[in-house]
């Protein structure tokens, strides 16, 4: 029950919220994501009523409406607040991650973060042009944002516990390196089926996992795969033609 419950957890400090010291409310574009948020309150409360919504903007609502059911998640958690969002003078509140997720094994830590970063996570791949080498260079990215500098802290820490070396850049913890992106691939990955959304330029509505997969093969590019490509757009549907092969 501690894994799943932290799990949840992390789904709630992320895309989620607790509010009014009643509701359980997730939000995110994703059906994959709500199911994983529905299963672990059923793993961990039983059989309970959510209602859903969706907002102007397309994202999905699922919200929780019970009382007794945070009253005992705030008591399980031994936290004693999920809020994330700075206050009206500016400060954030010191909302931290329980020291029992902290102390995950290494399998339940990755369950944890495969969650967080589906749920506030991205992965990019672009190409940049080499000035010096006068040549385009393969730019792969996985990040993780989160506002509050105190939460963030808590997820470069256990991001490094598990053995990534993570940059913090502003609000984003990003893993850049090789054998970052290849431990990524084979320990955590994302949850199955949970796509990229609006806000990227080239790769909305690709399957994350499709895209982090593209990555992986990127690494096996010559110079020579590229040099015919004078502009970048033309590298990127190259790049596109490859991911939908995968």
């Amino acid at each position: 029950m501690k894994e799943s419950l932290g799990i949840l957890i992390g789904l709630l400090l992320t895309d989620g919220c607790v509010s009014d010291k009643r509701f359980l409310i997730f939000h995110n574009k994703s059906e994959a994501m709500h199911k994983e948020f529905r299963m672990y309150v059923n793993e961990i409360f039983g059989d309970v009523h959510f209602t859903e919504r969706f907002e102007v903007n397309g994202t999905k609502r699922t919200q929780l409406t019970s009382k007794r059911i945070v009253s005992r998640l705030l008591e399980l958690s031994e936290m004693t607040t999920f809020r994330k969002k700075q206050f009206a003078d500016g400060e954030f509140p010191k909302t931290n991650l329980p020291i029992f997720v902290k102390e995950f094994p290494r399998d339940s830590l990755a369950k944890f973060l495969q969650a967080v970063f589906s749920a506030d996570g991205c992965i990019s791949v672009s190409a940049r042009w080499h000035k010096r080498n006068k040549s385009w260079e393969i730019r792969r990215r996985i990040v993780l944002s989160c506002k509050n500098p105190y939460l963030r802290k808590d997820f470069y820490q256990i991001i490094e516990k598990f053995g990534f070396s993570p940059k913090v850049s502003g609000e984003n913890i990003t893993l850049e390196r090789k054998s970052d992106i290849l431990r990524f691939a084979n320990s955590v990955r994302f949850i199955p089926n949970v796509k990229i959304g609006g806000d990227s330029i080239y790769w909305t509505g690709f399957e994350k996992n499709k895209i982090l997969d593209l990555a992986i093969r990127t690494f096996e590019f010559k110079r020579q795969n590229l040099v015919s490509f004078s502009a970048k757009d033309d590298v990127m549907e190259f790049l596109k033609s490859h991911a939908s092969t995968l």
